[in-house]
């Protein structure tokens, strides 16, 4: 069934401050298909940061909350904005609707333009995360390597965003760590983190090989499904016998 609008749930594994939320919901808005609105959600609760995935398994429960009172409210779709991909298989089972993590629609289109890819992780905690979750997709086989840029762009303690000088510094770093991933083979390149947004075109010139930013790789993936009237196989995510998000809300004390 073809729809021309899509409304388009987005859930970072964390209650990003408004700054940053905007910055998200703008970046978005910027890719969207005409026709697609897109809505960058806050949680009601959970981590301040995920950089373990201790913090990733707290995260989940708040975002399938939040992922039913979308549903509720007649989304389309939703994206896991977050290359750790968190809580896909649950709010899969959870809602009727198409869900697409990150991490899964960059890998899976690196392997449309490429044999090899790296990702460029935040640090080395993501690099492990990162890796985890590509052993779970069966897919390190195709992996040239994971390398570290070793800055962060989400400082909620600063309380905004990274400056001009920051940002060119911030270029630089995925600039050598995406040389060190020409190196290792790689012939295309996934940024680690949906944090990653502004200066793409300019490293895919500097490297001159495909450069996927995983968070609009979600956005058009989950457009195509939308349009396309598919989701995810309920044999592949059974949905549960009894749906638990009103009563772990009240234990939350969410309203």
């Amino acid at each position: 069934m073809y729809t021309k609008t899509k409304k388009i749930a987005i859930l970072p594994p964390i209650p990003v401050l408004e700054f940053e939320r905007a910055r998200r919901q703008n970046q978005y808005e910027k890719f969207a298909a005409p026709g697609t609105s897109v809505d960058v959600r806050i949680l009601k609760g959970g981590p301040e940061l995920t950089d373990r995935e201790y913090e990733l398994f707290w995260s989940t429960g708040f975002m399938i909350l939040e992922a039913e009172q979308a549903a509720s409210e007649g989304i389309d779709g939703i994206l896991i904005d977050c290359t750790a991909d968190p809580g896909i298989e649950q709010i899969a089972e959870a809602v009727d609707l198409p869900v697409i993590g990150a991490l899964s629609a960059g890998v899976h289109l690196a392997l449309q333009v490429g044999r090899k890819f790296s990702v460029l992780a935040l640090d080395a905690q993501w690099e492990r995360m990162v890796r985890s979750r590509l052993r779970d997709y069966g897919l390190t086989g195709h992996l040239a390597s994971i390398e570290t840029v070793g800055k962060h762009v989400y400082q909620p303690a600063r309380g905004r965003n990274m400056v001009e000088g920051e940002a060119a510094a911030f270029i630089n770093l995925l600039r050598a760590a995406g040389e060190k991933a020409l190196t290792a083979g790689a012939d295309s390149i996934i940024l680690g983190s949906t944090t990653i947004i502004d200066g793409i075109a300019e490293l895919e010139n500097m490297l001159r090989i495909p450069v996927i930013a995983p968070g609009i790789a979600a956005l058009k993936t989950l457009e195509m499904m939308i349009e396309l009237g598919i989701r995810q196989s309920r044999r592949a995510f059974p949905k549960p016998a009894i749906a638990y998000g009103t009563k772990m809300a009240g234990l939350l004390h969410i309203q």
